[in-house]
Parts: C-alpha cells; structure tokens; sequence
C-alpha cells in the first residue's frame, strides 16, 4: 500500500506543479520510484523466485527410548505438496530426502492438488518416494483415495489409527489423525518412541489435551504453509487455522511433547495467488540420538 500511495501521491504534485506552477517535490518521486522498485523485486522474487527454492530445515532431539548401541534415527516431514505435475521443485524434494537417507519419511496431508493434477506423474513421485523408505501419511482434504491409488497401497495411511514399526532395535508407534480432527488414541508406553502425525495444528484441540501429552513425543503438522507469505517482524499474514497464528510455523513444546508445523512444499489452489515471500519451501528433517543417564536425570 505505501509504494502506491507514494505514487500517487507523487503524481498528483505533478498535476499540481502543471496547474498552479508549484515547485515539484523530487523526494517524493524518488521515494515513489524507489519504493515501487523495490515493492517490483518483492513480487518478482514472490511468484518466480522463492516458490522453487527449496530449504532442508534441521532439527535434533534426544530420547531414552532409542535403542542402546543404535546409531541417531532420522524421519522426515513432507507435507502440503500440492502436487499437479513433475516439477523441478518435486525433483528437488525427492533428491534431498534420498541424500538424507532416512528411517522414515512422513507425509501430513495436501499431497496433491484437487484440479489439474497428473495421476501418473503422482504416482511415479509416490513411488519414488517409497523407494526411499517406509512412507507413512495423514491425509488432508479427501486425499486418501487419490494416495492409496497413486502409491498403490504402499503408503502407510493412519487417519485415526496407528502402527508399531521396529528401527535398529526403537520399537516406534506412529499415530494419525484424520482431516476431522479424530486421532488414535495413545496410551502411556515407556518402551516405545511415539510419532503423532496431523494435517492441521486445530487438531490439537482434540488429541493434545493434557493427560495426553506424556504419550507422544514428537508432533508433525502442515496445513498453514508457515503463511505462505510472511512479513518481517510479524510472520504469517494468514494461517487458515482456527488457532490463528499460535501455531503457524516452527518447532513448539507442548507439555513433554514436542510439535513442529512445517511451511510444506507446494502452494495454496489457485485463485490463491500463487506466491511464496520470505517463507521458501521445505522439508523438515529431525535427528534423534539416545539420550545419555545424565541428561534423563535432569529431566526428571
């Protein structure tokens, strides 16, 4: 808004300069081209430039529950693909997740775009993917036929249910929750490492009330695209979360659990405008390493 005020401004002291011989205020026109150059590069860099960028993000933790004498496990969060074709930015995901080599990859709902979308294209993209490592998802909106159809049944889909998988020797529960909000309902489990997967962060409302929050120790959510656009200073403009923005992007504690909601890949369906500004696209990696007797003893 200021880069066209500015403008307009500074055009109508042009028109005054014309009819009443004042002098012009070259500040303001310099301001104005200035501003609007800039406000230029902003779009220029929000619809061809950041969309296609693709950031790794990393974060580590510790846990008690990783098997004595196993090297660190690592998962990784996709989510919010939209997919509609094969692009250089899918080429992208799929080459830096293989280069992570993980124990685990998981999908949190949006894996593809309701209009337009390539069901072969998604297909070869999902398979690639769970060429790479076990895939296991939550849907977001009515996506769990096109995924179950396009993986042919290879993705693990845990809308309200759960699996138990063994990693080097970590007994692993992973928990999902359904588009709805409805999760599997974890109980207390000391010898397990406990992943809970949702597509939007509102469904903490339902599944991540108190007496629940000693049972998972790691959250994974999308929906919100970090924003999508984010501005200095403020973050998200939007969120399309009931929660607004207390949960819009990054890493949280809640309780003994520990959330991240990651920005995702892909962009909102049109006519959302088709942008990305200071919030790149991305894949989230997580490290986990046992946790030593010393560092158990401090927690407790």
């Amino acid at each position: 808004m200021i880069p066209l005020c500015l403008a307009l401004l500074a055009l109508l002291d042009c028109i005054k300069v014309r009819l009443v011989r004042t002098r012009r205020r070259w500040g303001l026109v310099r301001m104005a081209l200035v501003s609007n150059a800039l406000l230029a590069l902003c779009a220029v860099d929000a619809w061809l430039i950041e969309p296609g960028m693709l950031t790794v993000t990393r974060i580590t933790g510790s846990s008690p529950r990783i098997a004595s004498g196993a090297s660190a496990l690592k998962v990784i969060q996709v989510s919010d693909v939209h997919f509609v074709h094969r692009s250089v930015l899918s080429t992208k995901v799929l080459a830096a997740i293989e280069a992570e080599k993980p124990d685990l990859v998981f999908l949190t709902g949006d894996v593809y775009q309701p209009t337009g979308y390539s069901a072969p294209e998604l297909s070869d993209f999902l398979s690639a993917l769970v060429h790479i490592a076990p895939v296991y998802a939550v849907t977001g909106f009515d996506d769990e036929r096109v995924i179950r159809s396009a993986s042919h049944g290879q993705v693990h889909i845990l809308d309200d249910s759960e699996e138990t998988v063994l990693v080097r020797g970590t007994r692993i529960r992973i928990a999902g929750a359904d588009s709805s909000g409805d999760a599997a309902r974890l109980k207390p489990d000391p010898g397990s490492l406990v992943f809970l997967l949702m597509h939007s962060p509102d469904s903490l409302r339902v599944h991540m009330k108190p007496d629940l929050q000693p049972c998972a120790d790691w959250a994974f959510a999308g929906h919100t695209h970090g924003g999508q656009v984010r501005l200095p200073f403020w973050g998200a403009v939007l969120t399309g979360c009931y929660s607004g923005k207390r949960y819009e992007y990054g890493q949280y504690k809640i309780g003994k659990a520990n959330l991240f909601v990651t920005r995702g890949i892909g962009l909102e369906p049109k006519p959302a405008p088709q942008v990305r500004f200071c919030c790149r696209p991305e894949i989230v990696v997580l490290t986990l390493r046992r946790e030593s007797a010393a560092e158990t003893r401090m927690a407790k």
